[in-house]
Formats: structure tokens, C-alpha cells, sequence
């Protein structure tokens, strides 16, 4: 090499120059993996919204039946539908009946008394809650019960109210929560996917 003469060009002492991070377009958030909430959402709306259907289509008006009272030794007539459930009372402080029949003419089906929905039993002025019983029959029958030294008062079970109330008040909040949960995310995903596409046009 002559002298004054400039060095031939080299790598830079200790290797070359390390290469920058590679671009990448920001991702899109939030993740579609969100969108499962609103779908939990839906699904549980669904379930109370077709548990009130079934539970309206399958009342026939049991429990708008008015309560009637009398003396069970004579009979207290009641109008009955076969497969539901009516609550009976005694006086306060008398005792509960032991045994319960429906008569209809000349046939007679016996009671079995439970405590069945006794929860939702409603207070009725002067009287307490004695037993549940389901009816054996449909149509107009004559109920006949040994123990009470009194009259009694007999209305239908009104739970299933209670559930068709507690549908309804679960059911609708779930579905707004449910579309409120898909707009949101739908509207965010929008935004960052519109932010990438420019960042592609123009990633410098």
C-alpha cells in the first residue's frame, strides 16, 4: 500500500451493524376471542326468555283461580285442575289436616298432603299455611279433610309466577348486555382494523 494512500473499507470492528426490529402493522384489539361474552350473554337471555314461553304456554290460568274457604267436615268446593298444585290453610292456632279427599259424585280421590312450594305460600289474614296438595282431578269437586276444627281456605300455588317474574327480570338485562357487548366490540375492532389499513398505506 502506498503511503498516504486511504485503507481499504472493512466491516466495523466487531461484526457488522446489527439490523433494526422488522415493521409489523399494529394488531387488531380487541381479539375476536371477545365476542365470546356476548354470545354468553345471548345464550343465558335465550334460556330465561324460553323457560318464560314454557312456563306461559303450559299455565292455564291456575293461579288467577280466586281462594275459596269453608268448613272441611261439610266440603269446600273448589275448582281443580288435574296435575297442579293448591295450597291450604286452617285458622290461626288450629291444627293441620291429617287426611284429604276430593269427592266428585260419587267417586272420591285421597290427598297426599306435602309441604311442597310451602316458600311462596302467601299471608292470608287469619289464616297460616297447612299442606300442599296436587289435584287428582280436573272439574268442580268437593274437598273433604279430617283434623281442622275449622274452616279452611284454599288457593292455588303460585310459584310458578314467581319463576315466570324472575325470567323475565334476568332474560331482558341479559340480552342488552348481549347486543351492548357485540356493538362495542364490533365498533373496536372496526377502529383498530381501520387504523392497520392506514399504517399499511403509509407505514412510515
Amino acid at each position: 500500500m502506498w503511503p498516504g494512500a486511504n485503507p481499504p473499507m472493512g466491516p466495523p470492528p466487531g461484526g457488522p451493524l446489527p439490523l433494526g426490529p422488522a415493521w409489523a402493522p399494529p394488531p387488531i384489539k380487541p381479539s375476536a376471542g371477545w365476542y365470546a361474552l356476548p354470545v354468553a350473554f345471548l345464550v343465558a337471555a335465550v334460556l330465561s326468555i324460553g323457560l318464560m314461553a314454557g312456563l306461559a304456554v303450559n299455565d292455564p290460568g291456575v293461579a288467577s283461580m280466586s281462594p275459596v274457604s269453608g268448613d272441611p267436615r261439610q266440603g269446600v268446593a273448589v275448582d281443580l285442575t288435574e296435575g297442579h298444585n293448591y295450597f291450604l290453610y286452617v285458622r290461626g292456632g288450629q291444627s293441620a289436616p291429617y287426611a284429604c279427599a276430593v269427592q266428585q259424585g260419587s267417586a272420591s280421590s285421597d290427598l297426599r298432603l306435602t309441604r311442597k312450594n310451602s316458600w311462596s305460600a302467601n299471608d292470608n289474614a287469619g289464616y297460616s299455611y297447612a299442606a300442599t296438595f296436587e289435584a287428582p282431578v280436573s272439574g268442580q269437586g268437593l274437598l273433604i279433610c279430617h283434623g281442622p276444627g275449622g274452616r279452611v281456605l284454599v288457593t292455588p300455588d303460585d310459584t310458578q309466577d314467581f319463576y315466570l317474574g324472575m325470567a323475565l327480570i334476568v332474560g331482558l338485562p341479559l340480552m342488552v348486555f348481549a347486543v351492548v357487548g357485540f356493538v362495542f366490540v364490533a365498533i373496536r375492532r372496526n377502529n383498530a382494523r381501520r387504523r392497520r389499513d392506514q399504517a399499511l398505506d403509509y407505514p412510515y
